[in-house]
């Protein structure tokens, strides 16, 4: 038996014409629906780089202001280096309130110094006192100007006391105080008699003044400060 279909040929070609056309639209659903959600994501990872982008750009300006500090405390660390490197070079390396107190200790009742001072050397084995230059420190006495150079560096010290003593054995106890110290060494003493006048009142006459002479001897004393020690090179 045959099977008849009554349906129209146009009405089979509009239900194709539906099915297919709801498949496209389906198929653009699901293509809307892919690039919604990818645009979220998109717009989700965009906008943490760009967060990401802020915080790199927020730690490159605080590195940038590191760096800025790092050299500014490298120049200023290189300024005080060379600050402290010019403060080594013209240390001299001695307690000169310690070597005063120390001169004034030794020094007796009946000697008067007249002047002080304290000359820098280089160390060198074959010096000669012509030769010698150092920037003289004057203490007491009538200062004179000095026009040595000034010794940098490793340097001794060469002390010279010069005033009057009531004789020449107060020199030579002076110099044997001296030798004894810790703070000086290879003393050598230079001294003179000399006669000195002053004036002194009229025992019967007080506003009447009478010129005295008096013996005295008259010294100048070199010594080295011990604060170092020379050794033999071989």
């Amino acid at each position: 038996m045959k099977e008849i279909d009554f349906l129209p040929e146009w009405h089979k070609e509009g239900r194709r014409r539906r099915l297919h056309m709801r498949r496209q639209y389906a198929v653009l659903i699901a293509f809307f629906l892919a690039m919604v959600t990818y645009n979220t994501v998109a717009s989700h990872r965009v906008a943490r780089v760009n967060a990401e982008l802020a915080r790199l750009e927020d730690r490159r300006y605080w590195a940038e202001g590191i760096m800025r500090e790092y050299d500014a405390v490298s120049k200023q660390l290189g300024t005080q280096q060379a600050e402290v490197a010019a403060l080594q070079r013209v240390d001299a390396r001695i307690d000169m309130a310690a070597v005063l107190a120390e001169i004034s200790h030794v020094i007796g009742e009946r000697v008067v110094l007249g002047r002080v001072e304290f000359l820098s050397e280089p160390f060198s084995t074959a010096r000669k006192d012509a030769d010698r230059s150092g920037s003289a420190v004057r203490i007491a006495g009538a200062s004179r100007t000095s026009t040595k150079a000034v010794s940098l560096g490793n340097v001794r010290f060469r002390v010279a006391l010069m005033g009057i003593a009531a004789n020449s054995a107060e020199v030579g106890a002076l110099v044997c105080r001296l030798g004894d110290s810790p703070y000086f060494q290879q003393v050598h003493p230079l001294y003179r008699e000399k006669t000195i006048e002053f004036a002194a009142a009229s025992e019967e006459d007080s506003r009447r003044k009478e010129t005295q002479t008096i013996g005295v001897t008259e010294f100048e004393i070199v010594c080295y400060l011990a604060n170092y020690e020379e050794r033999d090179k071989r």
